[in-house]
């Protein structure tokens, strides 16, 4: 098993003006005010990490260390509504969060910018592609997406029973938010197909992204990514993509999401992991760590020899 890297980067950068030092706040404000809060490490190649519901940015910390350590720089924020980014009252459509993934990228000016993107995430990159065009993303990674459709349709028998999983899971989140998330760890997890060890401080260490985000936020970011869909953006998908996907991903089943996405995508390549459900991120961070840089680094190679 591969030693794990040690986190190297600051969170927080000083720089000196004027022989006095003067902190640079990590916040850029979207089209209508809103702060969102984003952070860089290390230097080389920039490599942009976007979150799902439910989290926020922390919930990369297995893979900005070792991509760090890898040569590349990794940037991290937070969507609306989560973690340390301002909360809005209203409009947490996938079109505002593309709007605001937009913003990060101007404010960034990031030539050479690869995506990474982890369950929603995807569906945000999708619209912000389709949307804003795609000629500042060079690659991208889509990891246990839902895009482009989780929900069960005629076109799409594979999806999600709204009643038999959206439902019960918003009322959960409405009555006791706490103990649906408890109750649902296993099933994000898969201990019995993890390779790294699911340990009491994993299951606390996401069980505190689900509890510490509001909760309007999450049940709109819910809302959106069962039931907008990006079928119709996944054609911007213009450069080299990977897609990495857990064949036990009871959350965002794979052929209804990842394998419907690749077939979308031009240049698309689809993993899948065995005994893998949707937290793969740290169930087998290891594999995803060496699959993302591998991707990246090839995906660099052969557009310089383009």
């Amino acid at each position: 098993m591969e030693e794990e890297p040690r986190i190297v980067g600051l969170l927080v950068l000083y720089v000196k003006d004027m022989h006095r030092e003067r902190r640079i706040m990590p916040y850029i404000h979207a089209q209508d005010g809103t702060r969102l809060f984003y952070s860089t490490w290390g230097t080389g190649e920039p490599v942009l990490f976007i979150h799902g519901g439910n989290v926020g940015s922390g919930v990369w910390d297995f893979q900005v260390p070792a991509l760090v350590a890898k040569g590349f720089e990794c940037i991290t924020y937070d969507q609306r509504g989560f973690d340390r980014s301002d909360v809005s009252a209203t409009d947490y459509s996938i079109g505002t969060l593309a709007g605001d993934l937009d913003a990060l990228i101007g404010h960034l000016d990031r030539p050479n910018l690869s995506a990474v993107t982890l369950s929603f995430g995807g569906c945000v990159l999708a619209r912000y592609l389709k949307q804003y065009g795609s000629e500042q993303v060079k690659r991208a990674a889509l990891v246990s997406t839902v895009a482009p459709f989780p929900c069960r349709s005629e076109d799409n028998p594979d999806g999600l029973d709204p009643e038999q999983a959206y439902e019960p899971f918003l009322r959960g989140m409405i009555e006791d938010r706490a103990q649906t998330f408890l109750d649902s760890l296993d099933l994000f997890f898969n201990p019995e197909g993890a390779e790294n060890p699911v340990t009491e401080g994993a299951r606390t260490w996401i069980m505190n992204f689900g509890l510490r985000n509001p909760l309007v936020s999450m049940l709109e970011i819910y809302r959106a990514s069962f039931f907008e869909g990006v079928r119709a953006d996944m054609s911007a998908f213009t450069m080299p993509t990977l897609l990495v996907h857990g064949e036990a991903d009871v959350f965002a089943p794979l052929t209804a999401t990842a394998a419907c996405a690749q077939r979308m995508i031009f240049d698309g390549r689809l993993i899948t992991y065995p005994g893998a459900s949707h937290g793969l991120m740290f169930t087998h961070r290891n594999r995803l760590n060496r699959d993302l840089g591998e991707f990246l680094k090839s995906a660099l190679e052969r557009r310089s020899a383009a």
